[in-house]
């Protein structure tokens, strides 16, 4: 019962980390659309009037550059003799993102914001795409779909020490971290 709590909380971590960025985007955009010249005037007066959300987000924001950082850190837990590249997936996830910072330039109130951002995360939750965060793009990992040597599909995470992996033989003896039964992480050279 403890381990499946462990998980479901990770895959949350996980999931508030990769939808964090639409919070964020309608918060700049509502400073942004102010007329005020005086940005620091309007940040300070929206954390004394609204202390609770301040910390939300401030929460959120933490979550979102923390959970990465700690999943990229933690130690290997898997062995791969052999994986075979199927393709790059870093660029498949930019259409999700370009559609939150569409939703989010066009809520024009708090409450549009977090009805969309519930629906975003429950979607993204359920759907199990809780790994891909753009947090691990400006870490130096790449996404990939490889097909392991007993032909199983998986979504790798991968930091390589000589950038983006172009040939399967990069993917021999691999040492990975296990996000959820089709998702890894790991490092290599």
């Amino acid at each position: 019962m403890r381990r499946r709590i462990v998980v479901l909380l990770k895959k949350l971590m996980l999931t508030i980390s990769a939808t964090w960025i639409y919070v964020l985007l309608y918060y700049l955009n509502r400073i942004l659309s102010l007329k005020s010249s005086n940005i620091k005037a309007v940040i300070f007066n929206y954390i004394s009037n609204s202390p609770v959300k301040f910390c939300i987000l401030i929460i959120g924001t933490l979550i979102m550059g923390i959970t990465p950082i700690i999943m990229s850190m933690r130690r290997a837990s898997e062995d791969f003799e052999k994986a075979e590249l199927l393709e790059l997936e870093d660029n498949s996830f930019v259409p999700s993102y370009l559609g939150y910072f569409f939703i989010s330039i066009n809520a024009d109130n708090y409450l549009t914001m977090i009805s969309f951002y519930i629906i975003i995360l429950l979607f993204m939750y359920f759907a199990g795409v809780e790994y891909f965060n753009p947090i691990f793009l400006l870490l130096h990992y790449h996404i990939y779909k490889v097909q392991s040597d007993n032909g199983v599909q998986f979504i790798l995470i991968l930091k390589y020490k000589q950038g983006v992996v172009r040939k399967s033989a990069a993917l021999n003896n691999l040492k990975l971290h296990r996000i959820n039964n089709l998702t890894y992480i790991g490092k290599k050279g």
